[in-house]
């Protein structure tokens, strides 16, 4: 039985799963420290709701830039201009939160973070999906280093000792800008 690497060629799965790997940590430099960040600068009130956020944004985001994805625009392009716009969004959100402005506005823009991130993990496995030759073999093994890509961006996030800190969703920016640029090397 040929293994994934003999069936596309190994610059190639390494994009795809340099992607995954990305993406991942960018998303765990968020979510995960968002509880403790939320709850060290006296957010503790809109914690439920920002969680909540991803949820609607699940629902309502996809439709959109999925059919962009899939009628106007290439996904790598799709996925490109989410990523910078997830980058800003989580910036600014977290500015937001270090600033200490009103908690709704806070809300609101962790709102927009969610609404630009949502959709970005099912254009990422279309652009993979479409570039594997035995997907049903192939994809569970770069699926499984985005989960390691998620520990990763946790584990970078504790080593900067910033677990409560906004600077947690500063450095998930910055990767988002890694992911973005990262997307020019994909055809």
């Amino acid at each position: 039985m040929p293994t994934a690497r003999s069936t596309l060629p190994w610059v190639e799965y390494t994009e795809l799963t340099a992607l995954f790997f990305l993406q991942g940590a960018a998303m765990g430099m968020w979510f995960v420290p968002l509880s403790a960040v939320l709850d060290a600068h006296g957010l503790q009130a809109i914690k439920p709701l920002a969680f909540a956020s991803s949820a609607v944004a699940a629902f309502i985001s996809p439709l959109f830039f999925g059919a962009m994805a899939d009628r106007h625009a290439s996904p790598v392009r799709v996925l490109r201009g989410l990523s910078f716009a997830t980058a800003a969004a989580m910036t600014l959100a977290s500015f937001a939160i270090q600033s200490g402005w009103h908690p709704w506005v806070i809300l609101a823009l962790i709102q927009l973070h969610a609404l630009c991130t949502s959709p970005t993990w099912g254009i990422a496995s279309t652009i993979v999906f479409a570039r594997l030759q035995d997907s049903k073999r192939e994809f569970g093994p770069i699926r499984a280093v985005a989960t390691l890509g998620w520990m990763c961006g946790c584990w970078l996030v504790s080593a900067f000792s910033a677990d409560a800190s906004p600077h947690a969703g500063f450095y998930g920016a910055g990767t988002w800008l890694v992911v973005g640029a990262f997307t020019w090397l994909l055809p």
